[in-house]
């Protein structure tokens, strides 16, 4: 076995995918050849012998069909007046009879025959006396003529024979007619004589090349064999059989056909798919051939590609148009070629920038230390002067600075940033002499959650700016308030300033409108919480704006 692999391994690579074609290709293949034959057999088969036994089920239903239909009629006929008062005529009375003969009688058998043609012969079997009429009142001893005749043969139920001339009898015994309120029948019959031909035209179609026989449980009622499988017997050779009882009487339907033909058109079709699949063998054997010189084409053209970059030649130009994984594989190399060369011219650049980044990092560290220092400082003259404005602008900066900067994180605490939007309320009042008022209502206490940093001091700052401080009209009030209502915070900033004109309220969220205004909060709340979430600006011009909002108090039961 690791001599076999041994030598696999060795193998060129066009000698390894013509291998590979043979196992993976052909050698499954192969196997569903046979798989596919024997499946096909055995589906073909069967589903001829279906259809072979539903012909049957059909020939069952259409001689159950015929055989109600006249056991209905001669039903009907036993019953009824002419057919049960003429065996009783006195032949005496010549003209009595002769009008119940001809005028009854035969004009009522005349309207049977009339809706039913097929019909050979209505003949009625008088016990009685001798009295007869043409074909349709017989004496019984005319019964004794046929093979089948016993006196136990009629009974008061319709029974079914054939004839010694090949026709088949439906017959039954007439109910007395001076018995009304028993049942009682008299020694006469009435009789229908069939054509078998006429009666069993039903099953002329059932199938195709086939003999099919019927049987009652005394006799063989008739048999029947295509003429194209003339000369064949029934039961010498291989035949398929299928034997189905009617409903009524267990009559036998034995339906054959010559297995061979039963199950050629299953061995046509799977000869058919073999010569496809040992058709398709060859082709694939050749193709194999072609298919690997194709591949190996392109793979050595790429392994030389990168062979001559291993040896130090970076300007290499290689390309494939095919949009497949060769053609991929090739075009990345290109690609991966090409921003190697570009890192490579790059790198001096890269670390000038990486150097440049570095120090811009190392301000950062300390410009904002030199700023709180610096206010530090200025808040020690101010109180060693007795300067309280001055040392409590200097206390509001550093807070508000310090909070701003939050050490150059996005997030900050719910405390930090209402202590954010307070510094810069309280540095607001420094600078414009307490022009307005400032009314807080905050619950307390509030969760300590993580919330995007800068969330308030925009939206105040737009109240002052845009709102409060050009309206001179009237004293500026503020009002901010932030509760816990269920799982989530509301936050409300309302001022009572120049309010917004109606025509621009819509876009007020989709426009920038410089600086960091209402747009970018908006934005950053449905980014940090999802769509559902953002501001909300009511305002009525010349009179005030209210801006709230809520945030989820986890970020796990944001919708974003």
């Amino acid at each position: 076995m690791n001599k076999i692999l041994s030598r696999i391994h060795s193998l060129k690579y066009r000698q390894k995918l013509i291998l590979n074609c043979i196992l993976v290709g052909i050698l499954p293949l192969s196997i569903m050849a046979v798989y596919c034959y024997r499946q096909t057999i055995s589906l073909l088969q069967h589903q001829e012998y279906s259809a072979l036994d539903s012909a049957a089920g059909v020939a069952v239903s259409s001689i159950d069909s015929q055989i109600v239909l006249y056991e209905d009629l001669l039903n009907y006929l036993s019953f009824s007046d002419p057919v049960i008062m003429t065996p009783t005529q006195d032949p005496s009375q010549i003209l009595a009879t002769y009008v119940q003969l001809n005028y009854e009688f035969d004009v009522f058998l005349n309207g049977v025959y009339v809706q039913h043609p097929e019909i050979l012969q209505i003949t009625v079997y008088n016990a009685l006396s001798d009295l007869t009429h043409g074909p349709q009142l017989r004496p019984v001893s005319d019964l004794e003529k046929q093979p089948w005749y016993t006196p136990n043969a009629v009974t008061p139920r319709p029974s079914w024979y054939l004839n010694a001339d090949g026709t088949i009898c439906v017959i039954q015994k007439i109910p007395n007619p001076f018995s009304k309120y028993i049942e009682s029948y008299s020694d006469n019959y009435v009789g229908i004589t069939l054509s078998p031909p006429a009666f069993f035209k039903v099953l002329e179609n059932v199938s195709s090349d086939y003999h099919l026989e019927v049987s009652t449980p005394l006799q063989s009622l008739y048999a029947f064999q295509s003429s194209s499988i003339a000369g064949l017997v029934p039961g010498q050779g291989d035949w398929t059989t299928i034997a189905r009882n009617t409903t009524n009487h267990f009559w036998q339907i034995v339906l054959e056909k010559p297995t061979k033909l039963l199950y050629a058109p299953a061995n046509r079709i799977a000869l058919f798919n073999t010569s496809i699949i040992i058709t398709c063998l060859f082709l694939l054997l050749f193709s194999s051939r072609f298919l690997s010189a194709y591949f190996v084409k392109r793979i050595n053209s790429l392994h030389d590609s990168m062979e001559a970059v291993r040896s130090g030649n970076m300007n290499i130009q290689i390309h494939d148009n095919l949009p497949d994984e060769i053609g991929s594989l090739t075009n990345n190399f290109q690609e991966m070629l090409d921003e190697i060369n570009r890192l490579i011219r790059e790198n001096y650049k890269n670390k000038l920038l990486l150097k440049e980044t570095q120090l811009k990092t190392l301000q950062a560290q300390i410009n904002p230390h030199f700023l709180y220092n610096c206010l530090s400082l200025i808040n020690s003259k101010a109180l060693m002067n007795k300067q309280p404005e001055i040392s409590q602008m200097s206390q509001r900066l550093s807070t508000f600075y310090r909070t701003t900067l939050n050490k150059g994180r996005s997030e900050t605490t719910l405390p930090n940033e209402i202590e954010n939007m307070k510094s810069y309320v309280d540095i607001q009042k420094l600078l414009h002499d307490n022009d307005f008022d400032v009314v807080y209502q905050i619950d307390s206490p509030l969760p300590e959650i993580e919330v995007p940093n800068l969330l308030l001091q925009p939206l105040v700052e737009n109240a002052l700016v845009h709102g409060i401080l050009p309206n001179k009209s009237r004293y500026g009030r503020l009002f901010l308030a932030i509760s816990k209502v269920m799982d989530k915070i509301r936050f409300t900033v309302l001022d009572n300033g120049l309010g917004i004109p109606t025509e621009k309220l819509p876009t007020l969220l989709q426009t920038d409108s410089g600086g960091y205004g209402l747009k970018n909060v908006h934005e950053r709340l449905q980014l940090s919480y999802g769509e559902e979430y953002g501001l909300t600006i009511n305002s009525i011009p010349g009179e005030s704006t209210m801006i709230t909002f809520t945030i989820p108090l986890t970020k796990g039961a944001a919708g974003g």
